[in-house]
C-alpha cells in the first residue's frame, strides 16, 4: 500500500514539473486565434461554472421575468452587450474567431447559468477574459433584467419573441 501511494505520488509530482518545464520553455500556445484543446475548454468552463455558483450562493433574483422585465432586459443588452455577445442572426465576428476565450453568443446558446451566476459574472466581469465589470456603470436593478432576460432566452413569451426577432 505504501509502495502504490509512493508511486502516485511520484507521478503526480513528475506531472506537474512536466508542465512547469514545458510552460517555462514556452512550449504552451499563447495565441488568441487558435482553437483550445477540447480539454481545456471543458475545464476552463467547469472552474468558471463552480466559481460563479460559489460566488452566488445565497443570492435570489428579486424580479419576476414579467413581459416589461425581460424586454426591459432585452433592450439593456441589445445596447451594451449584443457588440460582444450577439444578437439574434448577427454574431459578434471579431469576439467569436479572434478572441479567447471565445465570447458565447446568447443568440445561438444559450447561458447554461442561473440568474443569480449571471448576475455575478456580469456586476464583477470574468478575471483573464473579455468579461468586464459593470457594477457602477449600471443599477443592481438593471443587471438583474439582462441576467433574467438572459436565463429565459430560450423560451421568451411571444410578445418579447417578436422584440428579440426585430430588434436589430
Amino acid at each position: 500500500m505504501k509502495r502504490i501511494i509512493l508511486t502516485a505520488l511520484s507521478l503526480i509530482l513528475f506531472l506537474l514539473l512536466l508542465v512547469g518545464v514545458t510552460a517555462r520553455l514556452g512550449w504552451w500556445p499563447v495565441s488568441a486565434t487558435a482553437v483550445p484543446p477540447q480539454w481545456e475548454s471543458k475545464f476552463g468552463q467547469a472552474l468558471l461554472q463552480v466559481s460563479l455558483s460559489d460566488q452566488a450562493a445565497g443570492l435570489k433574483n428579486p424580479i419576476r421575468p414579467s413581459n416589461d422585465v425581460l424586454i426591459g432586459g432585452l433592450k439593456i443588452f441589445k445596447m451594451n452587450c449584443a457588440g460582444c455577445h450577439g444578437s439574434r442572426g448577427q454574431p459578434s465576428q471579431w469576439r467569436t474567431q479572434n478572441f479567447y476565450p471565445r465570447v458565447p453568443q446568447f443568440a445561438d446558446n444559450q447561458p447554461h447559468l442561473l440568474a443569480p451566476q449571471m448576475f455575478v459574472a456580469i456586476k464583477q466581469g470574468i478575471r483573464y477574459s473579455g468579461m468586464g465589470a459593470w457594477n457602477g456603470m449600471m443599477s443592481d436593478e438593471e443587471i438583474w433584467k439582462v441576467a433574467t432576460f438572459l436565463e429565459q432566452i430560450g423560451s421568451l413569451p411571444p410578445e418579447v419573441e417578436v422584440n428579440w426577432k426585430t430588434s436589430q
